[in-house]
């Protein structure tokens, strides 16, 4: 938890050293996810039934750095913590129902390129680009790490702070085989976010 609250307080602690590196901007990014990060899956064999599902919506922060190029034209990367909800039910027909609920952690790095409408106060954006992220436990042995992002929202200059809400689509790549003896819970390939950046 202190790392994460380190990670935010950097753009504000620096925030004096933001305006001079001219096109480069500073902030922090955060928001919750609006799909669930795995599939409702129920899997049956002989005896057993498994259902795998999220049992909760991820919420999503971090740290936001973009460069702002002339004609409303930027690019933006963002180092995104995520943490993935999964519950696990099992009903075995010889030792009963139980269910099992875990979080793993997931860093997400979109890489964006972005073009801005240029209004005198309210800037509507477009953006998009690969998205690539890192896994813990045994997710990371099937779950896709590459997806492509695509995203719409709206600029607010405020003072010297730029509030930016957004919705963005990521659709990731199909889950591989998982090692053996992991468990396989499939995951949503199609993810939507609600974000709003604060940035200088």
């Amino acid at each position: 938890m202190k790392y994460f609250l380190t990670l935010l307080g950097l753009p504000l602690f620096f925030a004096s050293s933001v305006f001079a590196l001219g096109p480069l901007s500073l902030g922090v990014k955060g928001g919750v996810a609006t799909t669930s990060a795995f599939s409702d899956t129920t899997q049956s064999g002989p005896g057993i039934t498994q259902r795998t599902f999220s049992d909760s919506k991820d919420y999503i922060v971090g740290p936001m750095v973009e460069l702002r190029l002339p004609f409303g034209i930027g690019a933006e990367v963002d180092a995104l913590y995520r943490p993935l909800h999964l519950t696990t039910q099992i009903n075995n027909s010889l030792t009963g129902k139980f269910s099992t609920s875990s979080t793993t952690s997931s860093w997400e790095f979109p890489i964006l390129a972005k073009y801005r409408v240029g209004f005198p106060i309210l800037h509507p954006y477009i953006e998009a680009g690969p998205s690539f992220r890192s896994l813990g436990g045994d997710l990371d042995s099937y779950m896709s790490k590459v997806g492509i992002t695509a995203g719409v929202g709206v600029e607010l200059n405020a003072l010297l702070l730029r509030v930016a809400p957004e919705f963005r689509y990521t659709h990731w790549g199909s889950d591989s085989t998982p090692n053996p003896g992991v468990i396989h819970a499939p995951s949503n390939q199609n993810q939507v976010e609600f974000l709003v950046g604060l940035s200088f």
